[in-house]
Order: C-alpha cells, then sequence, then structure tokens
C-alpha cells in the first residue's frame, strides 16, 4: 500500500550540493546526493511497478540520509514484506509503530507479518516472545503522554496545597487533605512509570532478529559451538557487544551471541 510521500523529510534530513574540489580546471563535481523526497517518490514508483528491491534501496537510501518518518518505516516495511524478508519487515513495521502506535495499517501489516513469521518457522524456543509482565504494562504508555499526566498531578499537588493553606478549618479543609493524598500516591505512581518508560526507550536496547534463520553462539565467535537456532522477526534484547558481533537474551532467558548484521535495533 503507498503511503503520501513524506512531505517534512527535508525538515529532518539537510542535503547539501557536492562543490568541485579538484585540483585541475576540468575536475568534475561529484554527484549530488538525491533528495529525499525524490527518492521516496522513486521507491514508490519502484514498488508500484513490482520492483520490491528497488523500492528497499531507494528507501534504506533515505534512512541512511538520517530520515526518521513513519510513513517512510511503513513504506520499507510493506517493500521488504513484499520481498519475502519478514525479519526487516518486522523491524520497520516496529519503528513505525513506535513514531505512530495509533497508525492502522501498519498495526495490520505489522500483525500479518507476525502471523507469516510463526506459519513459516514452527520449532519457536518456549517463551521467546513473551515480555515480563511490567515490560508489557510500560508498552500501553508513551513517554510523551506519561509527561503530561505527571506534569499535571505535580501542579495539582501546589493547587491544593494553596487551597489547604488558605481555606478555613471545616469540611473543605479535610476533604482537600483526601485528595492530597490520593494525588501524591498517583504522582508517585506516575513518575514511576515515566522512569520506567524512559529506561525502555534509553537504556534498554532492542531489536529484531533480520536473518531467516540465524544461529546463537556460545561465545563472540563463528568457532564455538551453537546454543540455539533463532528465526527472522524474533524480538530480543542486546545486552553485550564484541566486534561484530551482539549477545542478546529472549525473553525466556536464554542468551547467546549472534552476528551484528543479523540483528536490527529498534
Amino acid at each position: 500500500m503507498t503511503r503520501a510521500r513524506l512531505g517534512l523529510l527535508l525538515l529532518l534530513v539537510l542535503v547539501t550540493p557536492a562543490v568541485a574540489r579538484g585540483a585541475g580546471e576540468g575536475a568534475a563535481a561529484p554527484a549530488r546526493p538525491a533528495n529525499p523526497d525524490e527518492l521516496f517518490e522513486r521507491g514508490n514508483q519502484a514498488y508500484l511497478h513490482g520492483d520490491f528491491r528497488g523500492a528497499i534501496d531507494a528507501y534504506e537510501q533515505i534512512v541512511a540520509q538520517g530520515a526518521i518518518h513513519e510513513d517512510l518505516y511503513y513504506a520499507l516495511g510493506n517493500a521488504y514484506f513484499r520481498a519475502d524478508r519478514i525479519g526487516p519487515a518486522i523491524l520497520n513495521y516496529e519503528r513505525a509503530l513506535a513514531l505512530d502506535p495509533e497508525q492502522e495499517d501498519a498495526q495490520a501489516n505489522f500483525k500479518l507479518a507476525r502471523q507469516t513469521a510463526s506459519q513459516r518457522w514452527q520449532d519457536k524456543l518456549v517463551g521467546e516472545q513473551a515480555d515480563p509482565a511490567w515490560m508489557r504494562l510500560l508498552a500501553n504508555f508513551t513517554p510523551g503522554g506519561l509527561t503530561l499526566l505527571f506534569l499535571g498531578l505535580y501542579w495539582a499537588l501546589f493547587l491544593l496545597l494553596g487551597f489547604i493553606y488558605f481555606v478555613g478549618a471545616g469540611f473543605l479543609r479535610v476533604a482537600a487533605w483526601v485528595v492530597l493524598v490520593f494525588v501524591l500516591i498517583g504522582t508517585l505512581g506516575v513518575g514511576g512509570l515515566l522512569a520506567g518508560r524512559w529506561w525502555l526507550v534509553e537504556r534498554a536496547e532492542y531489536g529484531i532478529v533480520l536473518a531467516d534463520e540465524a544461529p546463537v553462539k556460545e561465545g563472540p565467535d563463528a568457532s564455538y559451538q551453537t546454543s540455539f537456532v533463532v528465526h527472522g522477526g524474533l524480538r530480543a534484547r542486546a545486552v553485550g557487544h564484541d566486534a561484530g558481533w551482539i549477545k542478546v537474551r529472549l525473553s525466556n532467558g536464554l542468551e547467546g551471541w549472534i552476528q551484528d548484521r543479523e540483528f536490527g535495533r529498534l
């Protein structure tokens, strides 16, 4: 499905014309980098004509220039899916949904890609996709929403304290103290959720297995014994790095090393 052109990409990526710096008078200027809008249109046209690899190449060039946009990731996910590369498709659908969780097309195609992966690879490891309950809880909240809620409760505390200071003794003062206690508890709870959500976004490094099949080694080298095998689209957490290898931890606690090129970071 073709998305609207990325009108804001030019605000996200600075593309400067190349300047010739050759020593001779006849030195040719280097080719100017393609404009993100031009690349996106090229990718869309390639996709419409069934050239999914060409679409992937155009979209990936935009990503390489530093663009971040949900429509770009959605289009890239579609191209990878149609090219039968399930791992990269799931990676880009997740990236799109991280920027816009309400994007219905991305939600539907992400679910379809997940179903395709589960049907294609039947030898799933037990519990590999089941994130801990606290992570699933935090995933339901956006950092922006939690921040606004926390600030609202924080200011409500000061308003209640001011009200209690100026109001005389009586029922209203007692009621304000009761409300203040509940608002304080809510503020602390939302603050904890916000801290946890920040940790997930900023500190916990998650990614998607890109290869259809990737052996997980006991150590960061191909000579180590294979502990188990993971398949494209699997979500895992990176907990270590060593010279082109990443140590991943599955949700069921299994750990091992895979090559960096087989793991796409979210």
